[in-house]
């Protein structure tokens, strides 16, 4: 139990014996500070699952890569890496911490305000997004691999194809966990003005990396054609489609558990 003093009309004596003080008398900033909480703590989880998920799929490309190639060498630069880490990964990340309330955010049981950060299959999560990035990012790697040793051109821009296609499709996970239950098509696409934003920025920033000739030369990436890059964009959207797919199996054949 929780004992609640009103802060104008209370005495003293039963503020030093409460837990809660509301300074405005009014029951209703009880309601209003507990959905502001889990809005908060929501996008906690939500910034989290964006990050090291799209961390543990980037680690286990890289670390496949010498495995898969050989003597082809990684398809990352340290510089690329810190590409991703402060731009692809941070700004929609950022954004996502300023996710507005879901609509049955009140209707949720409360949480084990003991239970780990990772309660509740977000480390499953984390884990399982990883493993789906890395096979999506594997797998257009050993294809590009062989494409560009096979076809005229830069042999080595399948390293360019590997780097944009793991950023794009962090773009379209971004933009899918926006909701736990609902389908990116059933939210308002501008009641996040600040992910839109991001991942657009990010979106650009990519493509100039690419098509910009010092931008390009400073990365060390790889000029590719129209129907490579849209390779990529495919592949990428497959990292989204998984997502979307994932809220339909539980809304279809599982007991939804809101987080």
């Amino acid at each position: 139990d929780i004992g609640i003093a009103m802060g104008i009309t209370g005495t003293d004596v039963s503020k030093e014996a409460s837990d809660m003080v509301l300074l405005d008398d009014n029951f209703a900033t009880i309601v209003a500070a507990v959905e502001e909480g889990r809005v908060v703590y929501t996008n906690i989880r939500r910034f989290i699952k964006y990050i090291l998920g799209s961390n543990i799929g980037e680690v286990i490309t890289i670390a496949l890569s010498p495995i898969l190639l050989g003597t082809a060498g990684v398809p990352l630069s340290p510089l690329q890496i810190l590409w991703m880490n402060l731009v692809t990964d941070g700004l929609p990340a950022l954004a996502l911490a300023v996710e507005p309330a879901e609509p049955n955010v009140m209707n949720r049981p409360p949480n084990n305000p003991s239970e780990s950060i990772f309660a509740r299959g977000l480390g499953w999560y984390m884990v399982r997004i990883g493993i789906v990035l890395a096979i999506i990012s594997v797998s257009l790697m050993v294809w590009s691999y062989g494409y560009s040793q096979n076809t005229p051109g830069d042999p080595e821009r399948w390293k360019t194809m590997v780097f944009t296609t793991l950023c794009l499709a962090q773009m379209g996970h971004a933009m899918a966990i926006r909701s736990n239950t609902q389908l990116t098509v059933e939210l308002n696409p501008f009641s996040n003005p600040f992910l839109l934003g991001a991942v657009g920025v990010t979106t650009l920033l990519q493509l100039m990396l690419i098509y910009v000739p010092p931008l390009r030369n400073f990365f060390n990436m790889h000029l590719l054609s129209g129907t490579e890059l849209l390779i990529c964009i495919g592949a990428s959207m497959l990292m989204f489609v998984w997502v979307e797919l994932e809220k339909l199996f539980i809304r279809w054949f599982l007991k939804p558990k809101q987080s």
